[in-house]
């Protein structure tokens, strides 16, 4: 349970590739419930119907189902929906308008809130604050995160996101299917065509460290790890050099990319942890010396203040029933 805690507290301060795309007004996400149904639900970065990515030819694919956001028509009113990846579909390509509207491209109509009737998220042509999108826990538009072309075949072909592959469909570069680690993408919708590409190198995002003592036991150590984007490839490690020295591998990963380590030391010891893609290497340090995280501050006095609460409550309603 702490460990979840934890990991929902560190979200907010991550930033990868994938978004959630958040309305501020309503304080709400976009949510795919389905390939038919999607809505708006409070924010969690731990759930991938609310986690989007920017793929070629200006699309927004849902990493839940592999299908890429669009409408039913181009029209006003409009369900939006996820529909097949189709580059050349101009019901499903986007772009960002005056800063915090997203709409379809060269069409005056924006992805809206909907509202109480209709709750699915719709095509509206008004600019209100329905209709204006942030990427959550920023206060970026949802173009701060852009598609960014990682790869291409001798001829300058990119990437075509998503392809398929031995009956799987691929939203980023993958390994499989070789023996040399060496990183591919098909440079069509379908490998079966026999257009691919090697990828440019991956550089391995530098990670996020935060360590977590705990007042009854300060030997006792939550150390969080923020890697970036999990790619097929990647290790997640921590180094620990203290009294002993070791690497701990195969943690407690939420969503990918955030990941804990619970370990047990004499302060003070440095952790490291270590994000690997291939030969690429990205490591970020904290050392740990005996003392209590303002984590564990806050919530010891949350739990405090808490139980004043109740008790005076108790007290009042004796006193009353007397």
């Amino acid at each position: 349970m702490l460990y979840v805690l934890l990991l929902v507290l560190w979200s907010a301060f991550n930033s990868t590739s994938s978004f959630l795309i958040y309305n501020k007004d309503h304080n709400k996400c976009v949510y795919a419930v389905s390939a038919t149904v999607v809505l708006t639900a409070p924010c969690d970065t731990s759930f991938s119907a609310q986690r989007f990515r920017w793929i070629s030819s200006s699309r927004i694919i849902s990493l839940a189902f592999n299908l890429c956001l669009g409408a039913e028509k181009i029209e006003d009113g409009s369900k939006v929906i996820l529909l097949p990846c189709n580059a050349s579909n101009p019901r499903q390509t986007w772009e960002c308008k005056d800063e915090t509207l997203l709409g379809l491209k060269g069409n005056p109509l924006h992805l809206s809130y909907g509202d109480y009737e209709k709750p699915n998220v719709m095509l509206f042509k008004g600019t209100g604050v329905w209709s204006r999108w942030l990427i959550y826990g920023t206060d970026g538009n949802l173009c701060t995160h852009p598609y960014q072309e990682n790869a291409s075949n001798p001829e300058g072909k990119p990437c075509y996101f998503p392809f398929k592959f031995n009956g799987y469909v691929y939203a980023e570069c993958t390994v499989d299917g070789r023996g040399d680690g060496e990183l591919w993408c098909s440079t069509e919708d379908d490998f079966e065509k026999g257009e691919w590409g090697f990828c440019h190198p991956i550089k391995a995002p530098v990670p996020g460290i935060a360590v977590y003592g705990q007042m009854q036991d300060r030997e006792r150590v939550i150390v969080m790890c923020s890697f970036g984007w999990r790619y097929t490839k990647s290790s997640f490690q921590l180094s620990v050099e203290g009294e002993h020295n070791y690497t701990l591998k195969d943690p407690l990963c939420y969503s990918n990319e955030k990941c804990v380590f619970e370990v047990k030391v004499s302060p003070p010891v440095s952790f490291t942890c270590v994000h690997e893609i291939n030969s690429a290497v990205n490591s970020q340090s904290e050392t740990y010396t005996e003392g209590v995280s303002l984590f564990y501050i806050c919530f010891s006095s949350f739990i405090a203040i808490g139980l004043v609460i109740m008790t005076v409550a108790v007290i009042v309603t004796t006193i009353r029933s007397k």
